[in-house]
């Protein structure tokens, strides 16, 4: 197809600084109508980014046929029932991580998506980052020789205050800070090292939360933090830390740390989301550590003063993820992370939750 008409589902700050700059900058592309609870808010946004049709019920819009491709950019707990509607029409789904709130919800997405034959894409954001993707290379390259353990920590501050926010109630959530932080560093762990064959977990609830949501409903409170052990199918071990309680006086409350080791050397990432974005390393024979420098091709045509920039300049500029998305449904070829990868990560956090309940090691 020429042109790839999308649909957006919804409006949140997300969708409109992530998604729709992204998918109005390039040709081939028009976003042809938008869904949101809140008429208002849906009428601004549509009128911002000329959006020529717009609904307040998602199974509406998806049943319009007004376009061929949908992003759901919503509340986790209604992924699965809108990617199932969607996928059930023909449409290529682009869906928010978690995919679902269960792995049996997962696998039939995965199922759904494999029947209809339609590209899919869950949007795991980090791997894209230009210092991210060199460490990949690096270790694609043989740089730590042969790898001996990984140490990811996800430090945010989200959670620190104690009030009630949807992200830790399990009928909307689904999972804590593992499901939310800790699923990009579970993706990336395998996408680094491969496959994870086992794990054991502590979920912890840090801060005293209410025990009834605003409307007065009680609710099963989720994990602020999250420890995991790794093993890896090529012998390698892995620690992963995700937490929502951690104080990080940075412009997005965040820092992302990540160590590797191996028999040939030792490599470093730093991203503080202000203005470090930095790789470090260090080979056996050669000395002490130093900065790695990434070549002009890794970084691209993106901004590198401030690493929030970068991030923009990654998605909006160059056209990652999304515009790959779009080009994938033009060609119909197959794009990663797709709903196999999702599924991945959602086997990966149901086994960590057994491993917390149950204090055991678990196979994956």
């Amino acid at each position: 197809m020429e042109t790839v008409r999308v649909g957006v589902i919804g409006t949140s700050w997300w969708t409109d600084a992530m998604y729709l700059p992204a998918l109005t900058a390039g040709e081939g592309t028009v976003v042809t109508a938008i869904a949101g609870r809140n008429a208002e808010r849906a009428g601004a946004i549509a009128e911002r980014w000329q959006i020529p049709h717009t609904f307040t019920n998602s199974e509406a819009m998806l049943a319009s046929g007004l376009f061929d491709a949908v992003v759901i950019a919503t509340v986790n707990a209604s992924h699965h029932p809108l990617a199932v509607q969607a996928l059930d029409r023909g449409l290529a789904v682009l869906c928010e991580k978690p995919l679902a709130l269960t792995l049996e919800q997962a696998e039939e997405l995965r199922a759904a998506a494999e029947a209809a034959g339609v590209v899919t894409m869950v949007p795991f954001t980090y791997r894209f980052m230009p210092t991210t993707r060199y460490l990949k290379q690096l270790i694609d390259d043989g740089y730590l020789g042969r790898p001996y353990h990984l140490n990811l920590r996800y430090y945010a501050g989200y959670g620190r205050d104690g009030s009630y926010l949807w992200r830790f109630d399990r009928r909307l959530a689904g999972s804590g800070a593992l499901g939310d932080l800790g699923s990009h560093f579970l993706h990336l762990a395998e996408w680094f090292y491969g496959e994870i064959t086992a794990l054991c977990a502590d979920l912890a609830a840090m801060v005293d939360r209410p025990e009834h949501d605003p409307d007065g409903d009680p609710y099963e409170v989720l994990d602020d933090s999250a420890m995991l052990l790794l093993r890896f199918a090529n012998g390698a071990q892995g620690f992963l830390h995700a937490s929502t309680v951690a104080y990080e006086d940075t412009p997005y409350g965040q820092v992302h740390e990540m160590d590797f080791h191996g028999s040939g050397g030792t490599l470093r990432q730093l991203i503080d989301w202000q203005e470090r974005q930095e790789i470090w390393g260090a080979r056996v024979g050669e000395g002490a550590s130093r900065r790695i420098e990434l070549p002009a091709e890794a970084w691209g045509s993106v901004r590198r003063d401030k690493v929030v920039d970068t991030y923009k300049d990654v998605f909006r500029l160059e056209g990652r993820m999304v515009r790959e998305f779009v080009e994938a449904v033009r060609s119909g070829r197959r794009v990663r992370p797709d709903f196999e990868d999702g599924v991945r990560a959602q086997r990966l956090i149901t086994a960590a939750e057994r491993s917390g309940r149950e204090g055991r090691w678990v196979e994956v």
